[in-house]
């Protein structure tokens, strides 16, 4: 998808040349001395096209073109070209053709056995750092291991995603482990290089500066295209050269919506003008796969150009800001289906057998959640828009289904001890041991409850007002469930209090200030004036220009992507802050306890209502903002921001990435993007960009002291967009953001309606490590079961822990059944960049254990014990295990 903020008729106008000298240009080269570019040089015609799911046309109308102009044509031109090939950049594209011509599958399969009809290598074309790094690895199972299953004997080994700029801090490791060695991208200097991820895996990418560029060339007639191509080539023999690469030079053929088209009379021209003495070609031009061209370009081991971390994405304002209803389903997703596989394996491996893992509707769940590409909005935009949001709140409610489903079957088997009270089993999906609120709903009207763990030990709770369509004779509850043990559960107890009043005893406190163990906290009109840190003795913020939580609005104007080589910053007209309106706080003595103390404010503003609530734990050292943009009436090409300024001056910024954590400064590729085409120049230094996408968390601090603010939006930003910028960070949530599409026929994204938010802070001794769990479980909530109705079996314990891992710094992103067959798969990341010796402990039998690669293949055997083994992880790496599981040993 260029995007251009015009019609997309300039390309369609290159198509159409391309087509009629393709069909008409049939020309022998003049006569003259042959020229002698390069008396080696090999030309790789790839002959693609690049296809987001939509944006040319609604998705429909989008799968039918692909049908009848793209794919269908190339089939028949294979069949009448032995030498021809042609490749669509993603799996989807094949999925979607076999369900219109599953006739042709046969035909489909010897093409590409043949080589000559190639697929990418990923499900399709995404924002990387958008998705969560199991949504990524996803992107590979959908791809590269979907092609190998229903096509065997095919192999997909080039990944395409040409079109967006920027590049996930770990995808070239997901790539390479996953067996998919080689990357088409571009917006990005035209050259080769081995991009590595920072455990050091990498892969070989290849950008052409813009995915069009080689089309001008192709599109010309054969004697203007050579002239064209023999300059280029006399210019990059000496990179070839200096760096040992073989003169292999690609051309690839790839615009939106661009058909199959006939080179012939290029190649004939091309191979003709430079024959030498003896009839062969000094330098010979021929159709490729891309595969092909990366194989040859690869063969003598050559030095390419090393690139090594994140490229901040320029076109996030297309996804989180502009699509805050999807973007939520999507984060939530992500949590909930690796949620929902871990625990339904375990209630498998528990049940001695596989026969009710909800293979199908998992593998369906995922595929939706990864089913949105990079192509938002565009033509008929609002049928797009529609369709992925659909998508992504079908992947969030299939997961919080299943995983509903997994923890009421194994919680039915927990020896609960009925007599000990109302027990609620709750599950913890993370690898750590954690403690966190639980909020519960009690089927009676008392109000008078203690919470127990199993060794009667009290936790705090209190009971909270009801809440809209809560039924009558309920209560809602909330407590603070302590020590739940990693990937496992432990179970509580609800116990009436007898002693206790028959109602909340509320105490009314001051709107403006508030103390408990861990902080001291002033609030001012529009914010938080000050926190406190008593156990660190630090001051957190600095309030001189923005309030702590305080919502602000700037000018947007600009679009989700396009030609444009910076992120379009926010401007000052009509900027407007809640500490100008000076809307206090108020003391909510109702949902106050202690739990907790909220407080909240409410104020009008031009287009919307920003209603906030603060909620200071008492027992853990967390605060919590919850903020609502109320009755938003989408006014265009305005944005709002949560600011937390954070008092450390030059404060180190780092924030979670998929299967990864960015430092600002340190974790970007070197440099800027360089010129694409034209007058279009990614010009800014990477490590300046911003905003940023974030998954989890963000963190800021100096010497003294860390402040982690997890976040429930995608695109974050660090730094103060106004004049005169505040020299400390000031982290922000960009909330919600009313741009439009920059096609020339695109929707606006205005969004209006209500908008809910939610962020944690956490302060702690400096340096993001100190803080990233916490960010990270705000994010990921701790699943209830009440009363749960017992069944037959061997009783399970009141607590456990079903997979453990023995050191800090390394998280285990999934557990879940094997593809092929009915082992267990168990996939971690090192986050903190150590290398760890592990030990991973199970309360199941472990007979068999395989390293194998990303998408469960290539297995390598491992040494191990019947509750567990014991290896090596070096620094960043994901790792993948493959398990042979059997009946519990614990009791055994």
């Amino acid at each position: 998808m260029p995007k251009t903020c015009g019609p997309a008729i300039s390309v369609l106008l290159i198509l159409s040349l391309g087509l009629v000298w393709g069909q008409n240009a049939k020309q022998r080269p003049p006569s003259g001395p042959t020229s002698d570019i390069g008396q080696e040089a090999r030309l790789h015609i790839i002959s693609s096209s690049h296809q987001d799911i939509a944006w040319m046309d609604s998705p429909e109308a989008c799968v039918e073109y692909r049908d009848k102009h793209c794919i269908t044509p190339a089939l028949e031109m294979m069949r009448n070209s032995p030498e021809y090939c042609f490749t669509m950049e993603n799996m989807l594209n094949l999925m979607e053709y076999l369900e219109r011509h599953p006739e042709s599958r046969d035909e489909i399969l010897r093409f590409t056995r043949e080589g000559r009809l190639e697929w990418g290598a990923t499900f399709n074309q995404p924002y990387e750092s958008l998705l969560s790094g199991e949504q990524l690895i996803r992107q590979t199972y959908f791809g590269r291991k979907w092609l190998k299953t229903n096509f065997p004997g095919c192999d997909a080994r080039v990944y395409f995603n040409p079109d967006v700029p920027g590049r996930a801090l770990q995808m070239q490791q997901i790539l390479s482990k996953a067996g998919i060695p080689f990357m088409v991208i571009s917006r990005y200097h035209e050259g080769f290089y081995r991009w590595s991820s920072p455990d050091g895996s990498s892969v070989i990418a290849y950008s052409p500066g813009h995915y069009t560029n080689a089309s001008a060339i192709l599109s010309a007639a054969p004697a203007d295209g050579a002239k064209i191509l023999e300059e280029k080539l006399a210019i990059w023999k000496t990179a070839y050269s200096g760096r040992r690469i073989s003169f292999e030079f690609p051309l690839l053929h790839s615009v939106d919506f661009s058909r199959p088209t006939d080179f012939g009379p290029m190649i004939e021209f091309w191979n003709s003008r430079h024959q030498v003495l003896g009839g062969s070609p000094a330098s010979t031009m021929r159709y490729s796969s891309a595969r092909q061209f990366f194989e040859a370009l690869t063969r003598p081991q050559p030095d390419f150009v090393p690139l090594s971390g994140e490229r901040p994405n320029l076109w996030l304002y297309i996804h989180g800001p502009t699509h805050h209803w999807a973007i939520s389903a999507q984060r939530e997703a992500a949590i909930l289906l690796p949620a929902a596989e871990i625990f339904n394996t375990i209630a498998s491996l528990l049940a001695g057998d596989f026969k009710n893992y909800p293979t199908a509707a998992l593998s369906e769940a995922w595929q939706s959640a990864i089913y949105p590409d990079h192509g938002w909005g565009g033509k008929e935009g609002q049928i797009t828009d529609r369709l992925f949001r659909k998508k992504y709140e079908f992947a969030r409610d299939m997961g919080k289904q299943l995983l509903a489903e997994a923890v009421q079957t194994i919680a039915s088997g927990v020896n609960t001890g009925q007599a000990e009270g109302i027990p609620v089993v709750v599950f913890n999906s993370l690898s750590w041991e954690r403690s966190a609120p639980v909020e519960v709903v009690i089927g009676s009207g008392l109000h008078r409850w203690r919470v127990l763990d199993s060794g009667r030990q009290v936790m705090p709770s209190q009971v909270l007002l009801p809440q809209s369509g809560q039924k009558l004779g309920t209560t809602r509850l909330e407590f603070i469930a302590k020590s739940v043990p990693p990937l496992g559960y432990k179970t509580f107890y609800l116990v009436e209090d007898r002693d206790a009043p028959p109602f909340p005893v509320r105490t009314i406190l001051p709107s403006d200030r508030y103390e408990n163990a861990f902080y001291k906290l002033e609030m001012a009109p529009g914010g938080i004036k000050r926190i406190f840190d008593k156990e660190l003795g630090c001051e957190l913020l600095n309030t001189d220009k923005f309030l702590g939580f305080e919502v602000f609005t700037m000018r947007s104007e600009g679009n989700g992507a396009g030609e444009f080589g910076r992120v379009q910053q926010p401007t000052m007209d009509g900027f407007d802050k809640l500490s100008l309106h000076g809307a206090g706080w108020e003391f909510d003595p109702l949902d106050s306890g202690p739990l907790q103390a909220v407080f909240r404010l409410k104020q009008q503003l031009e287009s919307c209502t920003i209603e906030e609530q603060i909620v200071i734990y008492n027992h853990l050292k967390r605060i919590d903002c919850r903020v609502a943009i109320m009755n938003w009436d989408g006014a265009p090409y305005r944005e709002f921001r949560l600011a937390l300024p954070v008092g450390a001056a030059r404060g180190e910024i780092a924030y979670e990435v998929p299967m990864g954590v960015v430092e600002v400064g340190r974790s970007e590729i070197p440099g800027t993007g360089g010129q694409a085409y034209g007058s279009l120049n990614y010009d800014e230094i990477c490590s300046r960009i911003r905003p940023r996408e974030v998954q989890n968390f963000l963190s800021a601090g100096g010497p003294h002291f860390g402040v982690t603010l997890s976040t429930s939006v995608a695109v974050n930003d660090y730094q103060d967009p106004t004049p005169a910028p505040a020299p400390y960070p000031v982290l922000q949530p960009v909330l919600l953001a009313s741009r439009r599409s920059c096609h020339g026929e695109g929707n606006w994204y205005l969004q209006e309606g209500d908008h809910h938010y939610r962020f944690s802070l956490f302060s702690h001794p400096a340096g993001w490590k100190n803080g990233y769990r916490a960010g990270i479980e705000a994010n990921h909530p701790l699943f209830p079961v009440i009363a749960p109705k017992a069944k037959g079996g061997i009783p399970l314990p009141k607590e456990m822990t079903f997979f453990s891992l023995s050191v800090p710094n390394v998280l285990v992103s999934t557990v879940k059944k094997c593809e092929d067959d009915d082992s267990v798969i168990l996939r971690f990341v090192e986050i903190e960049g150590q290398d760890a010796d592990i030990e991973l402990n199970t309360a199941f039998i472990l007979t068999a254990a395989e390293l194998v690669n990303m998408i469960e293949e290539e297995g390598k055997p491992l040494a191990g014990e019947t509750r567990g083994l014991k290896l090596r992880i070096g620094h960043h790496a994901i790792e993948t295990l493959k398990l042979r599981l059997k009946g519990l040993s614990a009791l055994e």
